[in-house]
């Protein structure tokens, strides 16, 4: 199993380590990191040789964009202008087939052994009432096209693509049908899915702690049978939230008249929903180490320093029952 933390090559990562040493103390007891790209790490911060893994990047709504459904397109950014911006200048589909190839191309490049994909489709409004107009089945479906057009004649099947669950629709991992249906839909070989335990429970908007969250994704794993094998990683976190998430569709804010005060009021309420903490219940370690045994493991977290973050680490080692590491 190999053993790592998330970090982005974002500013607001990477500023907080003075040297690349900083971020080799933080990842003893660690193969290295899972990798998500905002642009080059022109400090030499990360180590090429301790990249494991790398996350795509993801629209959070595409499918519209796809079906070239323009209405749809016009409702969700106020006007088309404003969508093309949001897809890189442009209203071709096969924009979205670029940006796979072009991830895809960079995992390689940083030498991971897998790249992870949301498969996941929800516009701003939907985000708050879980009133979707897609189903599982088409964001499912969309998602195969995308991806077998991405990596239609790709020769070199040496990194594994994980395709990651969310609470929207798409592959949320609570139906064993829409799994399979993505496995035998993707066509490329080295595939896989990457179980987001902390996406997993805001499907469940009744657990009231993390030990029932543990049960539910013991329950979903044996609803699964022998498809949950295709779990080869994990990105372990959890919020126990379904409170919240609960009174937001109960009363949906006010969104704002424009796409870019929409888009903020999103992206707050979705780290209010999905905070990202170590997930540190009894039985987590069966469930994870035992039960699942990924290939990769990833402790997944949201912090706000090196302190905090070194701390969640430290958490969950101890969770899982593994060495802890003196900083």
């Amino acid at each position: 199993m190999k053993l790592s933390i998330n970090l982005t090559t974002s500013p607001e990562d990477l500023d907080r380590f003075a040297s690349s040493e900083d971020l080799v103390k933080l990842l003893r007891g660690f193969d290295g990191v899972e990798l998500m790209y905002y642009g080059e790490d022109e400090r030499k911060i990360i180590p090429p040789d301790r990249i494991v893994g790398f996350h795509m990047s993801n629209h959070n709504y595409w499918v519209d964009f796809w079906r070239q459904d323009k209405e749809a397109l016009a409702r969700e950014f106020d006007d088309l202008e404003t969508a093309k911006a949001s897809f890189g200048g442009t209203l071709d589909p096969q924009r979205l087939v670029e940006e796979f190839r072009r991830d895809f191309a960079l995992a390689k490049r940083f030498g991971a052994q897998y790249a992870v994909w949301h498969v996941s489709d929800a516009g701003i409004e939907e985000s708050f009432t879980r009133r979707y107009r897609h189903t599982d089945e088409e964001v499912a479906d969309a998602a195969c096209e995308v991806i077998n057009a991405a990596l239609e004649g790709e020769k070199d099947a040496s990194v594994a693509l994980l395709l990651e669950n969310l609470w929207l629709p798409g592959l949320r991992f609570t139906r064993p049908e829409i799994t399979a249906r993505l496995l035998e839909g993707v066509k490329y070989p080295n595939k896989g899915i990457m179980l987001d335990t902390g996406h997993l429970l805001h499907n469940e908007l009744d657990l009231r702690d993390q030990a029932e969250g543990v049960a539910y994704i013991e329950k979903l794993l044996d609803a699964h049978g022998a498809l949950a094998k295709a779990v080869r990683g994990v990105h372990l976190n959890q919020s126990v939230t379904g409170d919240y998430a609960k009174s937001i569709m109960a009363r949906p804010p006010e969104l704002g008249k424009t796409y870019r005060e929409r888009s903020w009021k999103m992206f707050s309420h979705a780290y209010a929903v999905d905070k990202h903490q170590p997930f540190t219940a009894p039985g987590v370690r069966e469930l994870i180490l035992e039960r699942i045994a990924p290939e990769f493991l990833t402790f997944e977290f949201i912090t706000d320093d090196n302190a905090q973050h070194a701390q969640f680490l430290r958490q969950q080692r101890r969770a899982l029952g593994l060495p802890l590491i003196d900083g």
